[in-house]
């Protein structure tokens, strides 16, 4: 068998993992769309000014570039990372790394399949935006939004794997997932602007990976950015976070089960 077949047998099994499991679906896919939809229809008429940001904003433009990093977020580390803890705990990771099949490949299905799925999402909110809500995505920009998606589905998965060395439990990682990057939503500004908060608060959201991935965003969807729109430092920042995720994981991953050892 080859390794092109092998790692389409490995892609589709994950596949299969994540379009039978209606809870997963929903949190994946169902639930950006669901923020998209009711704070675009309830704010998207009203403008602000970012920090940071040229010129005034349409809400909904900032919304949409908003919910397409919660998207990507949801694909590439809380999915992600829920399925491995639960193929862990399963007893899947240790078959699979006793098998006669380099890691590689099978870890590459679980790869593409949230890489895949985010571009997909990302892709599936900015066109709605369009046409549902008149949001473009100006035309010298979508180089930027595309590399800005991509980056974001890298450092994602890489924290995915290492979110997974300290979780012990499915039954954690269902719960704990969500909250984090339910949490770090909220403290980046995905839903609500961090215009008024405290200083002390807008620091605390400047160390983690997902206010960076929704600046670099913005910054593609922002009309009024001239040149390519390529946040060059927040993409630098969350690949950074990315590589260190990568290496936590090669470091700490653990292929067994907790009650195994």
């Amino acid at each position: 068998m080859s390794t092109a077949t092998m790692v389409t047998h490995e892609f589709g099994y994950v596949r299969k993992v994540m379009t039978r499991n209606p809870q997963a679906l929903f949190f994946t896919i169902g639930l950006p769309l669901l923020y998209l939809f009711i704070f675009v229809t309830v704010f998207g008429k009203y403008y602000e000014h970012l920090a940071g940001q040229p010129g005034t904003l349409k809400v909904s433009t900032v919304l949409v570039a908003s919910v397409m990093v919660i998207g990507v977020v949801s694909a590439a580390f809380q999915f992600l990372a829920g399925t491995l803890v639960n193929d862990r705990e399963a007893g899947i990771l240790k078959r699979l790394r006793s098998a006669p099949v380099p890691t590689a490949t099978f870890l590459s299905g679980y790869l593409i399949n949230s890489i895949l799925t985010s571009a997909l999402l990302a892709a599936l909110v900015a066109t709605l935006g369009r046409v549902v809500y008149g949001v473009p995505l100006p035309s010298a920009h979508i180089l930027a939004a595309a590399v800005t998606v991509l980056v974001g589905a890298f450092a994602c998965c890489a924290l995915a794997f290492a979110i997974t060395v300290p979780i012990r439990k499915a039954t954690t990682a269902t719960a704990l997932v969500p909250a984090i990057t339910l949490t770090l939503f909220f403290l980046s500004g995905n839903f609500f602007s961090l215009e008024a908060a405290p200083a002390g608060l807008r620091a605390v959201a400047n160390v983690f990976p997902v206010r960076h991935f929704y600046q670099a965003m913005v910054t593609a969807f922002n009309p009024h950015v001239t040149g390519s729109g390529l946040a060059l430092e927040h993409l630098g920042i969350l690949a950074l976070w990315g590589v260190a995720g990568l290496a936590l994981a090669a470091w700490k991953f653990r292929w067994t089960p907790a009650g195994d050892e």
